[in-house]
């Protein structure tokens, strides 16, 4: 029947607000009219936009209300602005305490339904109890393993039709696939003994150990009914010649600690009507730890490493782009040495050759650095401060990743022209950009933090600006993002951040490792470079909580008259010393302030035999 109605039905893609590649459209196809599928495209060919098309063009044929999409936590937000983008549907971000969640489920005002995977496993009977017709899995290899609770409790969900994306359907053993299609269709295959010795060639001696694999072109026919992929080497015409993606990666629990701690910091200057040089110091240095505790809490604590953007590199490194076994060439910016070290360490651990660039590296040595990333098969990577940022010629590579974003978006392009000048051997190149949700580095990737006279004071070496009158009628539009921004860390800091995101482990049964050929690196492991000294870290700001940092009460405003008069009375001490050479004497004074009355005491000692 499904046949029939695929060869009757003439597909309109004008439903979806945007322009399809042809291949898309291909992938669609191949979706819309099978009860299960899988779309297994390459990393960066849009494998979301065809999910999103085939539930679509589902609800138009088969009358479908209701789409429950499943993918990791860190990336329900990127689902919910994709349909919103490229769709009149509204999306529904599921989230809160048992009972909420329950009651969302039945929310009719929505057609996609948006979770992560741990929540299934509290919630698999309210969810076949709301009735969802279509299930879409993201990332779906993240829960290959057939025998884990994940994997169960998907496997109890009664879906109509469901769809996999998946840019790594086999990561490691021919098992992968099994695994995933079991999921979706448990027929496909049949028994996992079936399976097993249709394609797997057991060891005589060792009852559980694979030695290799047979009849492949018969499973890959056999997955042509039910699963597409597409190489971007074959489709490459088709795209655009720069593509970029921005990858959300959530903080830890012990980041978000840090984070909201420097925000409490920041609130307490954004109080002040006048900020003072020192002010303007310490706004720099928590605006600068903010970002680096985005990396990795090992740039503020050396006793800590917690990074969950390091395990995202290497994901996409080892899985998504599979570096081990190509000849691509990506460059990897960050402007903390410390960043430096932790991939460097995670390369070597991984047996992936790199380079590395920094200030202290003399310009006569970065020539043979180059040559050697260029010409050496095993330096994969080049790991590059912003000292790489401008000067270098790096044609060989077509990645980008960028492990932060700078402040000033100028810099990120220069980053981007390191690859994308003439002589550029692929005329496709592909930029990521890592940024942790709910940070300050989602504020820097819109562009709002740097159009300011203030942030050019606060952040550029270059800038003469070292006062702000922040009593002038309007405060500026910077400065309200920043304090909503900082009210909503604050805010946000107090609750649980994974409420809804709890790691449930899965117990997995060990499998025995199959055979997997190796090529050692024909050079040492160790980066061709220099390491520089560190970045000095500044002395930590002790700082206490702010309740309301927009809501101005009796109490902060006589704390700003008092912090007005210092600064009066510092100004009137230096005119004095400039006039006359000497000290005033007012190192000693004690200015109070009666809270109830408004009365001012001021009490100092003059040097009067000097004056």
């Amino acid at each position: 029947m499904l046949k029939k109605l695929e060869q009757d039905t003439s597909i309109d893609f004008n439903i979806i607000n945007t322009d399809l590649f042809n291949y898309q459209k291909e992938g669609i196809k191949f979706a819309v009219f099978k009860k299960a599928a899988v779309i297994a495209d390459e990393m960066g060919l849009g494998k979301t936009l065809q999910a999103i098309g085939t539930a679509i063009l589902k609800k138009k044929i088969f009358d479908f209300r209701r789409t429950l999409i499943v993918c990791p936590a860190s990336i329900k937000e990127q689902w919910k602005s994709e349909i919103e983008k490229f769709t009149k549907e509204k999306a529904l971000v599921i989230q809160g305490n048992p009972e909420q969640r329950n009651k969302q489920y039945k929310d009719k005002d929505h057609f996609f339904y948006i979770i992560n995977y741990e929540t299934i496993l509290r919630d698999h009977r309210a969810l076949n109890n709301a009735g969802f017709d279509f299930l879409i899995l993201d990332e779906a290899q993240r829960v290959k393993n057939y025998e884990t609770k994940t994997s169960s409790a998907i496997k109890r969900l009664n879906p109509k039709h469901t769809l996999v994306i998946t840019g790594t359907p086999i990561e490691n053993k021919l098992i992968d696939i099994y695994s995933i299609l079991n999921i979706i269709d448990p027929y496909f295959f049949g028994p996992l003994w079936n399976f097993s010795y249709q394609y797997c060639l057991f060891d005589p001696e060792k009852h559980n150990k694979i030695n290799g694999y047979y009849n492949l072109q018969k499973l890959n026919e056999k997955l042509g009914d039910i699963l597409i992929r597409r190489e971007k080497r074959k489709v490459i015409d088709e795209l655009p010649n720069l593509q970029q993606y921005n990858i959300p990666v959530l903080l830890s629990p012990l980041q978000a600690e840090y984070h909201a701690g420097y925000a409490t910091g920041i609130a307490q200057i954004l109080r002040k009507k006048f900020l003072t040089p020192y002010d303007m110091q310490n706004l720099q240095m928590l605006l600068a730890k903010m970002r680096m505790v985005c990396d990795s809490t090992y740039l503020v604590d050396d006793e800590t490493n917690e990074s969950p953007k390091l395990e995202e590199l290497k994901y996409i490194l080892l899985e998504q782009l599979g570096i081990q076994n190509t000849d691509r060439k990506i460059i990897i910016f960050s402007e903390w040495v410390k960043v430096h070290k932790l991939i460097g360490q995670m390369l070597r651990e991984n047996d992936i050759g790199f380079v590395e660039l920094n200030g202290r590296i003399p310009v006569k040595l970065r020539g043979e650095l180059i040559r050697k990333f260029e010409t050496n098969k095993h330096s994969k990577i080049f790991l590059s401060t912003e000292a790489g940022g401008t000067g270098l010629n790096l044609q060989v590579a077509d990645t980008v990743i960028n492990f932060e974003l700078p402040w000033n978006p100028a810099k990120k392009n220069q980053r981007i022209g390191r690859i994308d000048r003439l002589g550029q051997k692929s005329n496709k190149l592909t930029i990521f950009s890592f940024i942790s949700k709910d940070s300050i580095e989602e504020k820097i990737a819109a562009g709002l933090l740097v159009k300011q006279n203030l942030f050019d004071g606060v952040l550029n070496d270059d800038n003469d600006t070292n006062f702000v009158d922040f009593s002038s009628k309007g405060r500026s539009q910077f400065i309200e993002q920043l304090e909503d921004f900082i009210y909503k860390s604050q805010t946000e800091a107090q609750k649980d951040i994974y409420e809804d995101d709890v790691n449930i482990q899965d117990e997995s049964p060990e499998q025995e490792d199959e055979i997997a050929s190796y090529v050692e690196p024909e050079e040492e492991k160790e980066p061709l470079a220099i390491n520089e000294t560190e970045k000095s870290e500044t002395s930590e700001l002790e700082t206490k909580p702010t309740e309301n940092i927009t809501e101005e009460s009796p109490v902060s405003k006589t704390e700003e008259l008092e912090q007005v008069i210092n600064n009066g009375m510092q100004f009137l001490s230096g005119l004095f010393k400039m006039s006359t050479g000497k000290d005033v004497g007012f190192e000693n004074q004690k200015i109070e302030v009666n809270k109830e009355t408004g009365e001012v005491t001021m009490k100092f000692k003059l040097p009067v035999n000097e004056l």
